[in-house]
């Protein structure tokens, strides 16, 4: 179980709306749609927690709270017999097997499925590897209700979600000199990977390079594979730490 705080909006009760009137996410604004109902599940070990926040995404017209779990034991037995989320919101420190354990196995056995973090670990080590591990979001405890809808709606679309305390992390880690290992990228995709760590959308990038969102797609995808990750975070995540950008 991870540590208690009283800087935790839900346990609290401070600055967490019932709804959250929260605005449309850059990528639904720029493909001209909103309101897509998400589907998620919840792992979470503090009951109160856990409870409170089910309450309180419960009450957002557009998503849907289908199973919630105090352990990745559980929520994998259920992953094998029902359908799939849009996207896992799943904390770290977790009883048995933790939080990232189970999104390396999430990333190797359903890459489809968008996992948020969301925890009160800060530290940059956890951070990075999460994101290695191929989590889409990385959002603290203290965050408040708006910046988790909007996260959940951002990682279900493929973009990414960031705790202002976590982008400083991944920004100070872009900084460091390091050897790079280039994992045989060619010059566009760095630049594509370059525009991902700026915090653009795979349409701003499109626009900022001068090509197609379909071309800016392939070379995602080559991406990825040449990484060996599952998501854009993941990807930059490797990518800081390989040296590459």
């Amino acid at each position: 179980m991870e540590p208690q705080s009283k800087e935790h909006g839900i346990l609290t009760g401070e600055g967490f709306p019932l709804r959250s009137n929260v605005p449309c996410s850059l990528f639904e604004i720029l493909n001209g749609v909103k309101m897509i109902p998400i589907t998620i599940w919840l792992v979470e070990d503090d009951a109160g927690y856990r409870r409170n926040l089910r309450m309180s995404l419960g009450l957002e017209d557009h998503i849907t709270v289908g199973r919630v779990f105090p352990s990745c034991i559980e929520f994998f037995e259920a992953l094998g017999s029902e359908a799939p989320p849009d996207v896992v919101l799943m904390d770290l420190g977790l009883p048995g097997m933790s939080g990232l354990e189970a999104i390396r196995k999430l990333s190797s056995e359903a890459p489809d499925i968008a996992v948020m973090v969301l925890t009160v670990f800060k530290d940059k080590e956890k951070v990075l590897e999460a994101l290695d591990a191929g989590a889409a979001g990385y959002l603290l405890k203290e965050s408040d209700g708006p910046e988790i809808v909007k996260g959940l709606r951002e990682v279900f679309f493929g973009g990414s979600a960031l705790s202002p305390a976590v982008a400083k992390i991944v920004v100070e880690e872009l900084r460091k000199p390091s050897p790079a290992e280039d994992f045989n990228l060619s010059s566009r995709e760095v630049e594509v990977l370059e525009k991902l760590a700026e915090g653009l959308a795979v349409k701003e990038i499109a626009s900022v390079l001068d090509i197609s969102v379909g071309t800016t797609g392939f070379h995602l995808t080559n991406i990825y594979k040449k990484l060996q990750v599952q998501s854009q975070t993941g990807a930059v995540a490797k990518a800081l730490r390989a040296g590459i950008i």
